[in-house]
């Protein structure tokens, strides 16, 4: 279980606020990992299929576009 104290800023947001990004924080431990593939020489490829999996997990709302 996370605590208030682990979370940044802790101390100077509203409580309810505290709840919220706790209970995502307890999602995230449960989650099954997902795999990030990519060469790290194509850093184009490997961040969008990054950005792909962290958006998949819930953790980001990814709205970049290709150029």
């Amino acid at each position: 279980m996370v605590d208030h104290a682990d979370l940044p800023d802790g101390g100077l947001i509203a409580h309810h606020e505290i709840d919220q990004r706790l209970s995502k924080l307890d999602k995230v431990d449960q989650l099954i990992p997902v795999t990030v593939t990519g060469a790290r020489d194509d850093l184009e490829a490997a961040l969008a299929n990054l950005l792909t999996a962290l958006e998949s997990l819930g953790l980001i709302t990814d709205s970049t576009t290709a150029s």
